[in-house]
């Protein structure tokens, strides 16, 4: 699949590095490794029903790989967080449906105010978020929604485990995704896990702000308490409980909702 390989190809791996992500094709989570052995980079899934495996074929001399090597000896520290915008990320009001999905989830306005970076990759025809690093403001990866069928419905472009901000102010709302962190950034800021799992990483993005309310969905609410439990050790931290997706509520309904809780 020369879609696949390009993938592959774009992916920030250094010379010798490995990589793991959910499967592109079969879509099952932390499946799909990609090895970076200084010649060339073979991929291969590791779920049972998924017969996913290939290699790109050499594209590095011996000279350039012990290069490349040297490099991600001398330079680990800055290749871990480098990502460059792949040629395939263009301006978002470049597909009518990618617009409209962003608007669908009410990330329009954090688009519009500059409070959010969204694109389309029109390669794998999906509406991507920029991930900043809010202290520098320097992109350090790419999270993508795919607009059709194709899976995994989200897919992490780069290797940072930075999470997604959005906004400025000093109480922060923890949520799922991007588009609910956007959809809350008017009020308050908005901080995506971009799943449920809360990393040392992110820990150290929360410590900067006053109060944090973790608000995920609600089939995930035991996994909200433990995270609301492991925060309170080094911020103020309450749990909010969701009944409907902050992204799926009208202006009106969330604006309500989060200034209930908080003025409490």
């Amino acid at each position: 699949m020369k879609w696949l390989k390009s993938y592959v190809e774009s992916l920030s791996i250094p010379a010798y590095g490995r990589y793991r992500s959910d499967c592109p094709l079969c879509g099952k989570p932390n499946t799909f490794s990609v090895t970076d052995n200084g010649f060339e980079r073979l991929w291969y899934c590791f779920h049972a029903d998924c017969h996913t495996k290939g290699g790109t074929g050499i594209s590095l001399t011996k000279d350039n790989s012990s290069k490349a090597f040297v490099r991600r000896e001398t330079k680990k520290e800055e290749t871990d967080i480098d990502f460059v915008i792949p040629d395939t990320f263009v301006s978002l009001s470049r597909n009518i449906k990618a617009e409209t999905y962003v608007k669908d989830v009410h990330s329009y306005d954090a688009y519009l105010d500059g409070l959010a970076d969204i694109r389309y990759d029109f390669q794998r025809d999906r509406v991507v978020y920029l991930v900043k690093d809010i202290s520098n403001g320097n992109i350090v990866d790419a999270t993508g929604r795919s607009l059709g069928s194709f899976k995994p419905k989200w897919l992490r472009y780069g290797m940072s485990k930075y999470p997604f901000v959005c906004g400025f102010s000093d109480d922060l709302f923890v949520v799922e995704d991007c588009p609910s962190a956007c959809s809350v950034s008017d009020l308050v800021s908005g901080m995506a896990l971009m799943g449920t799992s809360l990393l040392d990483s992110h820990i150290q993005v929360i410590k900067n702000y006053k109060k944090i309310f973790v608000a995920l969905d609600r089939d995930a609410t035991r996994k909200a308490v433990d995270i609301v439990r492991h925060l309170s050790n080094y911020v103020p931290t309450k749990l909010v409980v969701l009944k409907k997706d902050l992204k799926n509520m009208e202006r009106e309904e969330r604006d309500d909702f989060i200034n209930n809780h908080i003025s409490r």
